[in-house]
C-alpha cells in the first residue's frame, strides 16, 4: 500500500481509483457531490453509511466526515464509477454493520448513539483488518502497488479507505483539518510546534 504520510493529492486520487476496482477517474469525479445527483444506496443505507463515516471521522473543533459530505460522495462514486464488485463489497459491509448493530442493540446502526456506534465499529475493525494469510494476490502493476495487502475483510478495508482519502483530500479536510499553505510561498526554515498545531496539506495527504 502507498505510504499515505508522504503521497500527494494526485497519488490520493490514483488510490481512491484503485478502491473503487478501476484504473482511473476523471476530474469530475471529485467535484463536490451535487444536491440532486443520483446514488446507489437507498435512503436507509445511505443514513448507515454516514452513521459509519461520523464514527470513523467524527466531528470535533472542525468538521468530521458527514460535514464533509463523504457519504454523498461515496454513494455517487458507487453508482457512477465503481465496478460491480466493489458495489457489492461496499454494500455488503453496510448492511453488515447494519445487521450487528441490530442484533447487539436491537437498533439499526444509525439510530444507535456515538458511544454505541464506537463500541461496535472498534472490534469491527480490528477483525476485519487482519491479514488473510489464504488469499491469492492477483494484482499486478498500478493497482499491485496502490493496493494493501489481503485482509479478512477487503469490503470494510475499501470502505474505511475510501471515507479516509475523501475526507483528507475535500476542501475541509484540509483547510481545516490540516493547515493549507499556498505554494509557493515564504520559506520559514523553523516553526516552533506547538500543542494546537495541525498538519500541513500542501506537501502530502496527511
Amino acid at each position: 500500500m502507498i505510504d499515505i504520510f508522504s503521497i500527494d493529492r494526485r497519488a490520493a486520487m490514483a488510490q481512491i481509483a484503485a478502491l473503487l476496482g478501476t484504473a482511473s477517474l476523471p476530474v469530475e469525479a471529485f467535484a463536490s457531490p451535487a444536491a440532486e445527483a443520483k446514488g446507489l444506496l437507498t435512503a436507509a443505507r445511505l443514513a448507515t453509511l454516514s452513521a459509519i463515516a461520523d464514527t470513523v471521522i467524527p466531528a470535533t473543533d472542525t468538521p468530521g466526515a458527514v460535514g464533509a459530505a463523504v457519504p454523498q460522495q461515496i454513494d455517487r462514486m458507487l453508482a457512477s464509477w465503481a465496478s460491480v464488485d466493489t458495489r457489492v463489497r461496499v454494500t455488503g459491509v453496510i448492511a453488515d454493520i447494519d445487521a450487528l448493530a441490530l442484533k447487539a442493540k436491537g437498533r439499526g446502526f444509525a439510530a444507535l448513539d456515538a458511544g454505541a456506534r464506537q463500541s461496535l465499529l472498534l472490534p469491527y475493525d480490528r477483525d476485519s483488518l487482519a491479514p488473510d494469510t489464504t488469499a491469492v494476490v492477483k494484482s499486478s502493476g498500478v493497482l499491485g502497488i496502490l493496493l494493501p495487502p489481503p485482509v479478512v475483510n477487503p469490503g470494510w478495508l475499501t470502505l474505511k479507505g475510501l471515507v479516509l482519502s475523501l475526507y483528507y483530500i475535500s476542501e475541509i479536510g484540509m483547510t481545516q483539518e490540516q493547515v493549507y499553505e499556498h505554494v509557493p510561498g515564504a520559506w520559514v526554515p523553523s516553526l516552533k510546534i506547538t500543542p494546537g498545531m495541525r498538519p500541513y496539506a500542501s506537501g502530502g495527504l496527511f
